[in-house]
């Protein structure tokens, strides 16, 4: 019986898939669709910032409320599974949208356009598919030990998808145009959630759609959310998400810019990913043992203080291909620990509201995934836009005033830096190393005992 608890390596496997897909669309839209509208399309960086900001914090509304319909959903495949098959389809045809901005519209026409398909991708699309996927971690897998493992393979799925996407986005937008990329990436993405829809089971708290159930939801629903802000580790765990993937985003969305206008040569942007990406590729298969040595929090603090190394030596060294070598690399061994280690540490705190309050909310605790993750990134894209803005950026421009290239260097490593800083306080008090022992005994105890 306690074998069947185990995931397997087909389903870990599947399971990784999933974030693949999803990084095929989503990273795709963090690191290129500013681009795309600026140059493409024609729209002001500000706006375009101003825009992604909006709609990710409208987005983090539609989180909580995605969060409480996965716990209230009962189907024979799960709660979380299946809006993963709803949404896979949807999800690349969102992408294929957001990078077709039809050139006949007007200016504001074209604007309203990108306002549209931005916030319906963002808020209902992929606000569904990725929660429920981060969902299916906690009930897919009981074991922490699991947790883990299973967390560290689908980052590395997770950055060698990043990784091919930086290094072919700009070769296949020469080939087949933005939407004929789109069309490539959204195919793919949507095919890989798929398999994590077929290939995955759910084995905690697998609940009958039958009317006790539903009545009980709804006894609850008014509760749950209550609930849910009564556990502390909830919401300090949502800033630190919100912290990193503004952070993410700030380097996704101007890592082209800085190799185009700060380095001069857009074809840097494949090498700088790579140094970014490859500590974390190799981390990741090894965090498992970190984890045994250290633990999550602990190598999340160290984790924080190499990043914050990496983008002051960017910051405040002479601009050169070294510099960013050195910077890109410590962000990437840094982030080890904030990949594998923060999404286990979400499964911990599932487990800990359980524990102290007694009632299990595994969507609306994993809505800090991506409440977190959203609102991160459109405050990350918001710095981009608002960044570009400052620093005077002209799309126009084959080559940047030395004032914009300055610009575009502040914003790429001081932000980051300051978000660091923040992100350093408030994961201090957030050590659930320390007190999950104490949560897992307690659970056993009380399962014991029904």
């Amino acid at each position: 019986m306690k074998e069947k608890m185990k995931p397997s390596w087909k389903e870990i496997i599947s399971f990784a898939l999933g974030d693949g897909g999803c990084n095929l669309i989503w990273t795709t839209i963090g690191s290129y669709l500013t681009l795309y509208y600026t140059d493409s399309v024609g729209l002001a960086a500000a706006t375009i910032g101003t825009l992604m900001l909006l709609t990710r914090l409208l987005d983090g509304v539609s989180d909580l409320i995605m969060g409480s319909i996965i716990d209230r959903t009962h189907t024979r495949w799960g709660k979380a599974r299946p809006w993963i098959l709803w949404t896979a389809i949807p999800m690349g045809l969102g992408l294929v949208l957001m990078f077709s901005v039809p050139d006949a519209l007007s200016d504001s026409g074209k604007f309203v356009y990108a306002s549209i398909t931005y916030v319906v991708m963002a808020v209902v699309v992929y606000t569904a598919c990725n929660l429920s996927y981060n969902t299916l971690l906690s009930l897919e897998a009981p074991d922490p030990k699991d947790r883990v493992t299973m967390s560290s393979i689908r980052f590395f799925v997770t950055m060698s998808v990043v990784l091919f996407i930086n290094y072919n986005c700009n070769n296949f937008v020469e080939k087949f145009g933005w939407t004929g990329m789109s069309v490539i990436f959204g195919v793919i993405g949507a095919a890989f959630l798929l398999i994590t829809f077929w290939g995955t089971k759910e084995r905690v708290n697998i609940e009958k759609n039958s009317a006790k159930e539903n009545d009980k939801d709804q006894r609850n629903v008014k509760e749950s959310f209550k609930i849910l802000f009564q556990n502390k580790y909830f919401l300090l765990l949502t800033i630190v998400f919100v912290i990193n993937y503004t952070v993410l985003g700030v380097n996704n969305g101007l890592r082209i810019y800085y190799a185009r206008d700060v380095l001069g040569n857009a074809g840097l942007m494949g090498t700088l990913t790579l140094c970014f990406i490859l500590p974390k590729l190799i981390g990741n298969l090894i965090y498992p043992y970190i984890n045994q040595i250290l633990g999550k929090w602990k190598s999340m603090m160290i984790g924080y203080f190499i990043e914050l190394a990496g983008v002051l030596i960017m910051a405040f060294s002479q601009t050169s291909f070294t510099a960013a070598v050195i910077g890109l690399i410590c962000l990437g061994i840094g982030g080890i620990p904030h990949n594998a280690g923060l999404f286990a540490m979400v499964v911990d705190v599932v487990d800990y509201g359980e524990w102290k309050t007694g009632v299990r909310l595994d969507g609306l605790t994993n809505s800090a995934t991506s409440f977190g993750m959203k609102v991160g990134a459109g405050i990350g894209s918001a710095f981009v836009g608002w960044g570009l803005a400052w620093a005077a950026y002209d799309g126009k421009l084959a080559i940047q005033t030395a004032a914009t290239i300055t610009g575009i260097k502040m914003v790429f490593t001081i932000v980051p830096a300051v978000l660091i800083v923040i992100g350093i306080v408030t994961l201090f008090f957030c050590n659930m190393d320390k007190i999950y022992p104490q949560v897992a005994a307690g659970l056993a105890e009380k399962k014991k005992n029904q």
